[in-house]
């Protein structure tokens, strides 16, 4: 699955993992935006219906990761969510998963090789989703 033509928010309050994650979506074809919590991310995607899939932080000031999928997933969105964590926050990823996040990816030393797959695994679920329920 090609990444060319996706649009995806990134939303992370640490300025360096927002950038590094940018350049690895966008060296495989993605348009990227970012935003510095939930709150801004929730308003970047209301005012963009062309973003195809969030990267989100789980812990940031203001609305952090699990509001944010709340918010999205109580206004019946199904937009595909990947959550980035920290080792010591796995029980907070699961968590996600089970409030409407697609995948969780790992903030570790491998994140550039782990990116990539998970956003292309939300996107081929939400895909497949879409040509079910449409009944074809």
């Amino acid at each position: 699955m090609s990444l060319n033509n996706i649009r995806a928010l990134i939303v992370d309050d640490d300025p360096f993992v927002s950038e590094m994650l940018a350049e690895i979506l966008q060296s495989e074809g993605c348009a990227v935006q970012t935003a510095g919590d939930g709150g801004e991310a929730y308003n970047k995607f209301n005012a963009d219906p062309d973003i195809n899939i969030i990267i989100s932080d789980m812990n940031m000031p203001g609305m952090n990761g699990m509001q944010l999928i709340r918010k999205l997933r109580d206004e019946n969105s199904d937009v595909p969510i990947v959550i980035l964590t920290g080792d010591n926050e796995i029980s907070a990823a699961i968590e996600a998963i089970k409030k409407g996040a697609n995948d969780y990816i790992l903030k570790d030393e491998n994140i550039q090789d782990t990116v990539i797959p998970s956003v292309k695994k939300a996107l081929e679920e939400y895909k497949l989703k879409q040509y079910n329920s449409s009944g074809a």
